[in-house]
């Protein structure tokens, strides 16, 4: 259990690391028309743009949603979308100069389920140092 003022830790490796943010969303929300394959191949554009322009992002089960737009399967992606954004002490090698690492974590579930459970699982196996981006303290 937390205090008031305290984070979050969840294990990733070998490493303790601290949520700063999560947020859900209704990804569905404004959606008027469409259909699950549609929205597969909508939601694979908007996130491979987001990979593309920022580093220290992980879209988690990425090629399974990939896999299903291909097989054209029948059914929505989850309803809701999270993000969550981490936070480490870690510092690449050669990196002296203060600061702190970043991972944000995005994947879709069920609103009805647990999203701080869900991120232990999909993070403990993650390679942390691979990931992360490093974010230099401001003066």
């Amino acid at each position: 259990m937390t205090g008031e003022h305290e984070l979050r830790t969840f294990q990733v490796r070998d490493m303790c690391v601290e949520l700063r943010e999560l947020c859900m969303s209704d990804d569905l929300e404004g959606m008027i028309e469409g259909t699950p394959h549609l929205h597969r191949r909508f939601r694979i554009m908007q996130l491979d743009k987001q990979l593309a322009t920022r580093s220290g992002l992980y879209i988690h089960d990425l090629d399974g949603i990939r896999a299903d737009a291909a097989a054209r399967v029948d059914t929505w992606l989850p309803r809701a979308r999270v993000h969550a954004r981490l936070s480490a002490s870690w510092r690449p090698a050669g990196v002296t100069d203060p600061g702190h690492s970043e991972l944000s974590v995005v994947w879709f579930q069920q609103p009805s389920e647990d999203p701080f459970g869900r991120l232990a699982e999909i993070v403990r196996p993650l390679d942390w140092t691979a990931l992360a981006r490093f974010e230099p303290d401001d003066d």
